[in-house]
């Protein structure tokens, strides 16, 4: 799998932050405090530390960069007026702005009917990279196909993919942002692994091959 440990790694260096990766749930709960009081400050620090992961999270799930963006103000402007539900004791706060964009944008999905139930496309026969003897891949064109194949899984599996293996949040974390238990959260990520394995495992022959000629 060491092709899609590249991709994760390319993903995570992508809008992603120092100052986010510097955050830490005890100043997080913090600024949260002060955002209670009204700190146009700490909701602008706070902006600055996750701003990047919430708009992630919602490109990848929406694949939609205007509903990315308004997903991500909106969930901001939810923080201002809904400080006073963040419980720091039972999620980070990382975690939690993550369940409530999550929650914006399957409420877009049902509007415009585009969720789809779990099983939809889980199995079934697929064309393969293997199906086409003419296909030729760089190392670059293997993690672009990475991104493009977490695409097109159904949201269930996407969602998951995204948080526990693109943006590193723990199982727990994932449970929470998901509403699921952590078996879901397991059981999710293993089918949509397995789905991607597939395709990694056609590239990596493919590539193998190009060297060996």
């Amino acid at each position: 799998m060491e092709n899609f440990e590249a991709a994760r790694q390319y993903w995570l260096r992508m809008d992603s932050p120092q100052e986010e990766r510097l955050s830490t749930p005890d100043a997080d709960g913090a600024l949260v405090r002060e955002v209670a009081k009204g700190s146009e400050e700490a909701i602008a620090i706070l902006y600055e530390r996750h701003g990047g992961l919430i708009y992630r999270f919602s490109l990848s799930l929406s694949r939609d960069s205007s509903v990315a963006e308004e997903i991500t103000q909106e969930v901001f402007l939810a923080l201002m007026k809904q400080s006073s539900r963040f419980d720091p004791s039972r999620a980070e706060l990382s975690t939690w702005l993550c369940g409530i964009a999550r929650k914006m944008i399957w409420k877009q999905f049902k509007r415009q009917k585009r969720w789809q139930p779990i099983e939809a496309r889980d199995e079934g026969e697929t064309m393969t990279l293997e199906d086409d003897p003419g296909v030729t891949l760089s190392r670059n064109e293997v993690v672009s196909l990475v991104r493009r194949k977490v695409d097109d899984l159904a949201p269930h599996f996407r969602e998951v993919v995204i948080l526990c293996e693109l943006e590193e949040m723990t199982y727990e974390s994932a449970a929470v942002v998901l509403g699921v238990p952590i078996g879901t959260v397991r059981s999710r990520l293993h089918r949509a692994k397995a789905q991607l394995a597939r395709t990694l495992h056609a590239a990596h022959k493919i590539l193998k091959e190009q060297q060996a000629r």
